[in-house]
């Protein structure tokens, strides 16, 4: 009895210095990215149970075009603002007119994304609605990067709780699967700009936004090239597999999404210092987030069964899902890498190798998906996990590349 009662004394030790080890920062992010993925549940669990499995398929359409315009609507300020020198108020006000500006330049994409892959009007106009996600990612992303850096992260649950509104609100109220996604979309606008108001601000001109946004520019070639092609190998998957079959794929990458976020919180929390002392943050999170990846995938492939058996209603879910979840320790890994890449300024190398990834991905996981429907979508996502590791952590074993200099308080661009 002694003996059990001290292992258990060790383990919850154990079990309490992790946690403190997160850091409240990183625990409060985790607790808005929590919220947004319970809100990400909630959205295919409605749609699946009032609109059918194929309409989880049209949601994976629009997800193509959300990603994207999620990474590419920060304009790469995230990456900026870290680095800057840059008021507090000026900042805030850099990602307030980024906010503004990423929703008409979104349109036109999201219009062509339904208009080419909707299989009438109707179904193109709600992958285009269910498609402005994208810039509401974006806006939040921005929102969210200010208030970590400015010591305000409580404020990021904001965004999300205006998401579960509109859930919540559409479920109530809309009669169709059109009506559905414009009030969601509605509602997340609202929540995003809401959380502009908590900051102050001061008046810059355009001129200076561009600035900067030419400094994010550096950054963002990479993640365009990673996320770009990740998700365009769903919408080429989707020319060679039935709709059920690419909602099933949807539903577990959703699975895959939700393993991820503590490690997203994670990084985004110590992004700062892994720019100012990359030489410590970056050993550290390498040995940490591996054992954080497999202790999230645990934890979520232990949701699969009853999601299968009482949600989704589905028993290849339960059998898919957890086996997509087993390459989340690896992900971490490419995580921790990329971040590391990007923090040290070596953008040249991140790029390189994230083309290299990017033409993997486009080959290995559509023609999977064509030899073998989800199955082989799931093995060819989790084959290029692996090739991705191993060809991203052989860039970053080189020797790195001098640090990109900070922008300079006028907002100079990075390089």
């Amino acid at each position: 009895m002694n003996r059990a009662g001290a292992l258990l004394s060790a383990a919850l030790e154990r079990a309490q210095a992790s946690v403190r080890s997160y850091g409240r920062e990183a625990g409060l992010v985790l607790a808005a990215r929590v919220l947004q993925n319970i809100n990400g549940f909630l959205l295919s669990v409605l749609i699946v149970r009032r609109f059918g499995l194929p309409a989880a398929g049209t949601l994976a359409v629009a997800t193509v075009a959300t990603v994207v315009i999620a990474l590419v609507g920060t304009f790469g300020l995230t990456y900026v603002f870290a680095r800057s020198d840059t008021p507090e108020s000026e900042k805030n006000a850099l990602g307030l007119m980024a906010a503004w500006v990423v929703i008409p330049l979104s349109l036109p994409f999201v219009a062509a994304l339904g208009l080419i892959a909707g299989r009438n009007l109707e179904e193109a106009a709600v992958i285009a609605l269910l498609a402005m996600a994208g810039p509401f990612f974006a806006q939040a992303n921005v929102a969210n990067a200010l208030q970590v850096l400015h010591g305000r992260a409580w404020q990021s649950i904001i965004p999300p709780a205006a998401n579960f509104i509109g859930l919540i609100a559409a479920a109530a109220f809309a009669p169709s699967y059109l009506m559905f996604a414009l009030l969601l979309a509605m509602f997340r606008f609202a929540g995003t700009f809401a959380a502009f108001l908590y900051m102050p601000r001061t008046r810059i001109s355009f001129n200076h936004f561009w600035t900067h946004v030419r400094a994010g520019a550096h950054f963002l070639t990479a993640d365009i090239l990673n996320l770009g092609s990740d998700q365009f190998t769903v919408l080429l998957a989707s020319y060679v597999m039935s709709r059920a079959d690419l909602g099933l794929f949807g539903l577990c990458r959703q699975m895959l999404t939700v393993s991820d976020t503590p490690g997203w919180s994670q990084i985004q929390a110590k992004y700062p210092a892994m720019v100012s002392d990359p030489a410590r943050a970056f050993p550290e999170l390498r040995r940490s987030m591996p054992r954080l990846g497999a202790f999230c995938a645990l934890g979520v492939a232990a949701l699969t069964a009853p999601l299968g058996l009482f949600v989704y209603r589905s028993p290849q879910f339960m059998f898919l899902a957890p086996l997509l979840l087993s390459s989340v320790p690896l992900r971490y890994l490419l995580t921790v890498l990329d971040a590391h890449l990007r923090a040290i300024g070596a953008v040249m190398k991140t790029n390189r190798v994230s083309l290299l990834r990017a033409v993997l991905a486009l080959v290995i996981i559509p023609a999977s998906a064509w030899l073998g429907g989800a199955l082989g979508a799931i093995l060819g996502t989790m084959a290029h996990t692996a090739l991705s590791v191993y060809l991203t952590r052989r860039v970053s074993m080189i020797e790195p590349a001098p640090v990109i200099d900070r922008p300079a308080a006028e907002g100079a661009a990075v390089g």
